[in-house]
């Protein structure tokens, strides 16, 4: 089931890119970089890039057959240029410095050699060093630039964490969204952001959210404003992120949404947001429904059927099997019961 304008308002996933001085200042600390010459090459940008229609990969070692937009050089790397020969390193030069190469990671505290460096500085490509490993350097450069490049949208909704799940509460404005959450959080569940959450495809399946920097910690609320929720509830009420797992619509009594809902599997679709599928449950908004506890009893529901227990089909096996019991054997006394048909007789 697609997404809807009302729901979604941001379905424009621009390509983005990573500036090299932000790479150094975001794992300066963390791998212990070193910027020999910060004025060559700090403006240059890494992202999603094609070359005569070839995707260029982003982090790699060292490789002049398909150069890398970030190369990693450690000890092995060094020890493998120290062999080359001295014919073949004006091909090695050219390989490293015309392709889309924008800056070199120089690990296990190795020391290039004074005309590769020098010709990398010529081509305008800045230049790391580090103490870490070339494993521990590529790992961490990849999992900041995976996160910082990922395919990103923005929902319209309040997204919670509710017993392990990643909660997102969507429906039409003023259809109680914020005063369920509240409640939720209340009742000691964890608020991750509220009416803007920002999702990010991490993996293939990990639609990950979390809330912009401006809402955060912030919850809206018709007839009180907005509300410090790590104020009142304290540090364990706020979730920085969280993975989605499922999505509940709040609807009103009326909608069309409700039109064809299933007594037995109740009123489920599926979401695609970013390739992934999310399952989605739609619950009636009405005076005298405790909607706290309706959402506690999804998400639990929503964990066992994870485990492969789906009590609709657990139900209509019972009957199926009573109903194929013979008579006699089936009511010995003569008692007169019977089964009745699945969604039957359940008022």
């Amino acid at each position: 089931m697609p997404l809807t304008g009302e729901d979604e308002f941001d379905q424009t996933l621009e390509t983005r890119r990573v500036s090299v001085e932000t790479v150094f200042a975001e794992l300066r600390t963390s791998l212990g970089l070193h910027w020999p010459r910060p004025t060559i090459g700090g403006h240059a940008t890494v992202g999603a890039t094609r070359i005569d229609g070839r995707r260029v990969p982003i982090v790699g070692y060292l490789n002049f057959i398909h150069p890398p937009q970030v190369q990693v050089i450690g000890e092995p790397e060094i020890a493998y240029l120290d062999t080359i020969e001295p014919d073949q390193h004006a091909h090695v030069l050219e390989r490293l410095t015309t392709g889309a190469t924008r800056l070199v990671v120089v690990a296990d505290d190795q020391t290039l050699a004074a005309p590769l460096r020098e010709a990398l500085y010529g081509a305008g490509i800045a230049v790391f060093e580090s103490r870490e490993s070339g494993h521990k350097a590529a790992y961490r450069i990849r999992h900041f630039l995976g996160e910082a490049l990922a395919r990103q949208v923005t929902l319209h909704g309040v997204f919670l964490e509710v017993l392990s799940i990643g909660l997102l509460l969507t429906g039409d404005s003023g259809v109680g969204k914020s005063e369920l959450a509240l409640e939720l959080v209340n009742r000691g569940h964890r608020l991750v952001a509220d009416d803007a959450p920002e999702f990010a495809l991490l993996g293939p399946d990990d639609l990950n959210g979390g809330c912009p920097a401006l809402l955060q910690d912030f919850l809206e609320v018709r007839g009180l404003g907005l509300l410090n929720i790590r104020a009142m509830f304290g540090e364990a009420a706020i979730k920085r992120r969280k993975q989605l797992g499922l999505i509940i619509r709040l609807v009103r009594p009326e909608s069309s949404h409700l039109a064809a809902a299933d007594r037995l599997a109740g009123t489920r679709a599926t979401r695609r947001i970013l390739d992934v599928d999310i399952p989605e449950i739609t619950l009636p908004v009405a005076v005298g429904h405790n909607l706290s506890v309706l959402v506690e009893a999804a998400c639990r529901d929503h964990l066992l059927r994870m485990q492969g227990h789906q009590s609709d089909r657990q139900f209509a096996d019972r009957q199926r099997a009573a109903m194929s019991v013979a008579p006699d054997t089936a009511d010995p006394a003569g008692s007169g019961s019977h089964a009745c048909p699945p969604g039957e007789g359940l008022e």
